[in-house]
């Protein structure tokens, strides 16, 4: 039975699901099949990995998750010696991501050229951010010679986190809603009525949150400062923005945000609480640009094996009309952490990037796919 697989690499791991096309599925008439994760690493061969986790499948297509579309992806493609070169340009907007997203194309591209190849942009969901949500206050002769914007990030985890929202509340069409991505990566989308009007992520993946190893927001002055002070080039600088900061290092090496959550270490609470400060200061930001809130959706590592984690996110703040359960939540996915006469409601949910990178390719090719068999 052939069957397309969904290829989504992060930073520190690619997360795989095979799908076969089912007249009774949700999504697109595609029903998934299976999936797994396969960890990066040094001396790893992790395309030599999935092919030994996908065999047995018969692929016919393959779609690759690439963090950054700059400004030349807007929709998805499919990957073709006329596009290729556009696309491995894009390597330096996203390093962490968008070099292991083209590993993995070629590799295929190589390994058997009968397989279509089709690459679906995180970017593509932030594509029509309000101007005043895109602009960053520099010279316009530099924003227009490099295309300079907020392009934001984990669209397909928003869209998805939207979706949830939806199956939640059918019928409402006014809405104002704050979707929160917390896993190695994190950012927070304001939404209203179906559409982003601003996220925390940027031109790259680096602004906005505390992450795992991602500093999030500074102070541009105190960089040049720092690279004044230590001689750092701009790879020396990049290096500690992206691999060598947010909650790890602050902590002084601690990974894992469930082991920061409960730690009585001052540099462990320190880092947590640095980390809820920033979620609980960007969420007023787009409680007074949505002009209130309807709803706030949580996902990503981090939200899903952690419940009571979100909760204490989500503490004191009846001012913006949350009111939580006063018991633990502790049941399956999803689960409402707000209480009956809360005015927000907020949930912990499960978000399915690979069934949102398959929609938005089949929405791009609508009659690509449609000679796949039905499956059994």
């Amino acid at each position: 039975m052939p069957v397309l697989l969904v290829l989504n690499p992060g930073s520190s791991s690619i997360k795989w699901a095979t799908f076969s096309n089912s007249a009774e599925s949700l999504i697109g008439n595609f029903a998934a099949i299976d999936h797994g994760q396969v960890a990066l690493g040094k001396g790893i061969g992790v395309f030599e990995q999935l092919l030994s986790s996908t065999a047995g499948c018969d692929i016919c297509a393959v779609i690759v998750r690439v963090v950054h579309g700059g400004s030349e992806f807007l929709q998805p493609i499919e990957v073709s010696y006329d596009n290729i070169g556009k696309l491995k340009a894009l390597d330096s907007l996203a390093p962490l991501h968008n070099q292991v997203a083209m590993e993995l194309i070629e590799s295929w591209r190589q390994y058997d050229q009968s397989v279509r190849i089709f690459a679906a942009f995180d970017t593509q969901f932030f594509t029509e951010l309000p101007e005043v949500a895109q602009t960053y206050g520099l010279p316009l002769d530099l924003i227009k010679q490099y295309q300079l914007r907020r392009y934001g990030f984990h669209g397909f985890a928003h869209q998805d986190m939207l979706r949830h929202w939806y199956a939640k509340n059918p019928h409402r069409q006014n809405f104002s809603l704050v979707t929160a991505q917390l896993g190695s990566g994190c950012s927070m989308t304001a939404i209203r009525d179906g559409k982003p009007v601003d996220t925390s992520m940027g031109f790259t993946p680096n602004e906005g949150l505390l992450m795992r190893t991602r500093s999030g927001d500074v102070d541009p002055g105190l960089l040049a400062w720092l690279q004044q002070q230590e001689g750092w080039s701009p790879e020396d600088t990049d290096k500690l923005l992206k691999q060598e900061s947010g909650w790890r290092g602050l902590s002084g090496g601690v990974d894992n945000m469930a082991e920061l959550f409960t730690s009585d270490h001052p540099q462990c609470h320190l880092a947590f609480e640095l980390f809820r400060y920033r979620f609980q200061k960007t969420l007023g930001a787009y409680f007074a640009i949505l002009g209130g809130l309807d709803g706030i959706v949580l996902s990503g590592g981090v939200a899903e094996h952690n419940p009571a984690l979100c909760q204490e996110l989500l503490l004191g703040l009846s001012h913006l009309g949350v009111e939580l359960h006063a018991e633990s939540a502790n049941s399956n996915l999803p689960i409402e952490l707000s209480s009956m006469t809360s005015k927000v409601q907020c949930w912990v949910v499960a978000s399915d990037e690979a069934a949102m990178m398959l929609l938005a390719v089949q929405q791009h090719f609508p009659n690509e796919f449609s000679n796949q068999p039905v499956a059994d």
